[in-house]
């Protein structure tokens, strides 16, 4: 079974990438590993220009250089293919066929696509009576509304009908982070998707805190019941008694044993689940994440 251990390119923050790409993928192919890159959607055009051309596999966490973020929410699907189609155009000189998007926004405002201020964007987009008091995350009582259900419908029938529009990439949703208007919390909410999943750890820590569920076992239970493409990985310094305000919730950080968020039971849920497709999408990760990571999943 081939494992693929891919380097998002938030990892990718200091002047020295090729450095760090060739470190990385040198301990990753040593230990018997395939290694990628995933260009985040907050990828510049200037390191765009220093990672193509690698013989390496790509992935996309889109979209990568449109105008607007991709909400498969609205109700104008054109609009939705345009915004994809920025995306399937790199991906086609990439030579890339799976990309992944944050496609469920509770609202038909266009978002910018504008990574930099992504709390402003979406405060400018989607009304603020979806928090929950005066946090930055989502009050839970609207997932039992009609208006998120009906929004619900919308994505689930864009989302089969994105797919059908562009057949030669595999197209999958990624659960989101429990904010502002972001629909995919759950379990429930993958599963009623019927599409490919792309598991984020660290978000879904932040909603399993937020809606009171099991993160171990609802990450076991989305390996099983979900067609599970991938996921991405990093420590979440979040703690069980989080209060739901800033700084905390979803921060991207490099992995550690120090936090509530036990990245061995992670990884081992994974590896009983044969995931072979793991993304290190940490804030400027490095040789040491990656060493941490297959020395984990060596050990299990």
């Amino acid at each position: 079974m081939s494992v693929l251990i891919e380097m998002s390119t938030m990892c990718f923050l200091n002047a020295n990438v090729l450095t760090k790409i060739k470190n990385c993928k040198e301990i990753i192919e040593s230990q018997g590993f395939e290694f990628g890159i995933q260009l985040h959607n907050s990828t510049s055009k200037e390191l765009y220009n220093k990672l193509k051309g690698h013989d390496v596999k790509y992935t996309v966490h889109a979209p990568l250089f449109s105008q607007y973020f991709i909400n498969l929410a609205g109700d104008n699907f054109g609009s939705i293919v345009r915004n994809f189609k920025s995306t399937a155009n790199f991906m086609e000189k990439m030579n890339s066929n799976i990309a992944i998007l944050h496609g469920f926004f509770m609202t038909k405002k266009p978002i910018k696509n504008d990574p930099a201020n992504y709390g402003k964007v979406l405060r400018d987009a989607i009304d603020s009576k979806y928090l929950l008091h005066n946090t930055r995350v989502m009050d839970p009582k609207y997932l039992e509304t009609e208006e998120f259900r009906n929004y619900q419908k919308r994505v689930k029938t864009n989302m089969e009908r994105l797919r059908n529009h562009f057949p030669k990439y595999i197209l999958c949703m990624e659960n989101d982070f429990p904010g502002l208007g972001n629909g995919n919390q759950t379990l429930e909410h993958l599963k009623y998707l019927d599409c490919p999943i792309w598991i984020d750890t660290g978000h879904l820590w932040a909603s399993a805190i937020l809606n009171n569920f099991d993160f171990y076992k609802d990450l076991d239970a989305i390996c099983k019941q979900c067609n599970v493409m991938g996921v991405h990985l990093n420590t979440n310094q979040t703690p069980l008694n989080w209060n739901f305000k800033v700084p905390l919730g979803d921060t991207h950080s490099h992995f550690s044993t120090d936090y509530d968020m036990d990245m061995s039971k992670i990884i081992s849920i994974l590896k009983e689940n044969q995931i072979t497709h793991f993304t290190i999408e940490i804030i400027d990760g490095n040789e040491k994440d990656v060493n941490f990571l297959i020395e984990m999943y060596q050990g299990l």
